[in-house]
């Protein structure tokens, strides 16, 4: 496994923590966590990883949503 130094590591922790609040504001949260993957996972690092991290981000971040819409409104 490739070294990923702490500050990139603390600047996709800041990008994801953007991409969340952009996904449960208005949705699209991945328009900047995958570019933000692309750019700062190691060099040689096969773009199917950052789309496959990205993956299962974006849908935790629906289904959470998705449950708190479900409580606060009448389905």
């Amino acid at each position: 496994m490739p070294d990923i130094s702490l500050t990139t590591v603390v600047l996709l922790c800041l990008a994801a923590l953007a991409a969340g609040w952009i996904d449960a504001v208005v949705g699209g949260g991945g328009l900047l966590l995958l570019p933000a993957l692309l750019l700062g996972l190691p060099a040689g690092t096969p773009a199917a990883h950052a789309l496959g991290t990205n993956k299962p981000v974006a849908i935790e971040g629906t289904t959470d949503a998705a449950v708190t819409y479900a409580r606060k409104a009448p389905v």
